[in-house]
């Protein structure tokens, strides 16, 4: 039996490419998307066949539009959880920027300034 871990890594390679994918519009085909739209249809993307079909053969049992439900719950909730992770990875190295470079190209008052970050990390040293 082959392990799942290639798979998911292929998957979080590729949310995380949407969702750090600094253009605002997407190309498909002629046609040009916003960027953030698409991400938000992710999620929902397992309704679209069950609706196609509820309009082609009629009435669906209910354990289809569950299985629906579900799969729109687990993608919705990785992907928010990625997108947590990013953010979270961004602000770390923005706050390290500051610290290293940024706060010395501002007046001299804020050169002796930290980020949050730094603050912190400094706060839980001293706890110890």
């Amino acid at each position: 039996m082959q392990s799942l871990s290639p798979t998911y890594l292929k998957i979080r390679r590729r949310v995380d490419a949407l969702l750090s994918d600094p253009t605002p519009r997407i190309a498909i085909g002629p046609l040009s998307v916003r960027r953030n739209r698409t991400l938000a249809a992710i999620p929902f993307a397992a309704f679209a066949p069950l609706i196609i079909l509820h309009l082609v053969v009629g009435h669906l049992p209910a354990p289809a539009w569950l299985l629906g439900l579900a799969w729109t719950a687990i993608s919705a909730t990785f992907m928010g959880w990625r997108a947590w992770r990013l953010i979270r990875a961004n602000s770390i190295k923005s706050a390290r920027d500051y610290d290293r470079c940024a706060k010395f190209d501002l007046p001299p008052e804020y050169a002796a300034s930290e980020s949050l970050l730094a603050h912190q990390q400094r706060e839980r040293r001293t706890q110890q």
